[in-house]
């Protein structure tokens, strides 16, 4: 059965029950875009959900191992690393609204990500990824961190968070803090946490976590993101939120009337590339000339600017430029890009407006 038909992370129940010593794990590497469950009844949590930011691998041999550490659903991931005193091999910033700043072995420090959602929190939104570094002796450097997701839970009548057993994670709880910045890599910021209902009850000490993570070497530390409680009836310990709270009545839940915007590379030299599940190398290129690669838009902004990157190990890192062209609902553009020799991992980013990374 397909509980979210329209692709807009909507999911509709009737009731919601986590079983103790259970993880609903809900990452960008399956679910794009902050999550929204509904309920007509009750929504108890015995076990946990997680939208952690992943943490940072650290540093790599090659460049074909920078891989972006998954943010929670709704978060975005950290920058990737690069090496030190190479121009042509530069650590990347994290990406998001609020991503950190890229960084140095050496002064200047990257910077971790930021939380930049309101306090109503609407529109929903994670935490930024960190800043990625460069590192000495010809290894790539630590990515940053991933940020942590974005959930709004909302219930007709009650929203139960209760402790049952011991053992980590633990049960009862919600967690969307971000991900460690491993060595010199910045840490992501933590996301954002929605509950709504008529009552909200709390029964153990530790209920949900969006506090800041570790900092490192980093010039600032990651933001906390943001607990939002709305009830008539409040039976929740504060003491049990690890992070930012405001408690408040119900207002609207301001759910999104489009799916969130999505961007791939859909093609390479006529390849088609398949992003789930992916294995890299995801494509063979026998030539040294420019071959055409496809990248493909839904629901993304009129004027969104988008790179592909290219982190190589034969050649020097590349942001090219792509134009789409066609609605907001579906655009396309195709670009010609000649592969340096060796491996090389890309990935392709929008930016636009002041919520901008995607």
């Amino acid at each position: 059965m397909k509980i979210n038909p329209k692709g807009d992370n909507v999911f509709n129940f009737t009731t919601i029950k986590i079983a103790a010593g259970s993880t609903l794990k809900i990452s960008e590497a399956k679910v794009h875009g902050p999550v929204y469950f509904l309920a007509t009844g009750d929504v108890v949590i015995n076990g946990s959900i997680d939208l952690r930011g992943d943490n940072s691998i650290g540093a790599t041999q090659t460049a074909a191992e920078q891989i972006p550490a998954y943010a929670g659903s709704g978060g975005y991931s950290g920058g990737l690393g690069g090496i030190h005193a190479d121009a042509n091999h530069q650590a990347l910033p994290g990406n998001g609204p609020g991503g950190g700043s890229a960084g140095d072995v050496n002064t200047p420090y990257g910077t971790a990500g930021t939380f930049t959602a309101n306090r109503f929190l609407v529109p929903l939104v994670g935490g930024s990824g960190g800043g990625g570094t460069n590192e000495n002796g010809g290894l790539f450097g630590s990515q940053g961190g991933a940020g942590g997701g974005a959930i709004l839970i909302a219930s007709s009548t009650t929203i139960r968070l209760d402790s049952i057993g011991q053992g980590f994670p633990p049960n009862g709880i919600i967690f969307a803090y971000g991900g460690y910045g491993t060595d010199r890599g910045c840490s992501g910021a933590s996301g954002a946490v929605r509950l709504v209902a008529n009552s909200i009850v709390g029964a153990n000490s530790y209920q949900v976590n969006v506090g800041a993570n570790n900092t490192g070497t980093c010039k600032t530390a990651p933001s906390p993101g943001l607990v939002r409680l709305e009830s008539n009836a409040l039976s929740f310990s504060l003491a049990g939120v690890v992070g930012p709270v405001l408690v408040s009545l119900p207002f609207a839940l301001n759910l999104p009337t489009t799916p969130p915007p999505t961007i791939t590379v859909a093609s390479i030299n006529g390849v088609t590339v398949n992003a789930n599940p992916f294995s890299f190398p995801n494509s063979t290129i026998n030539t040294g000339s420019q071959v055409p690669v496809v990248v493909k838009a839904t629901n993304m902004p009129v004027g969104a600017t988008v790179k592909i990157y290219l982190l190589s190990d034969g050649g020097n890192n590349q942001g090219i430029p792509v134009t789409l062209t066609g609605s907001t609902e579906a655009s396309t553009g195709t670009v010609n890009i000649a592969f340096p020799a060796g491996t090389t991992r890309g990935f392709v980013k929008a930016t636009w407006g002041t919520l901008g990374t995607q």
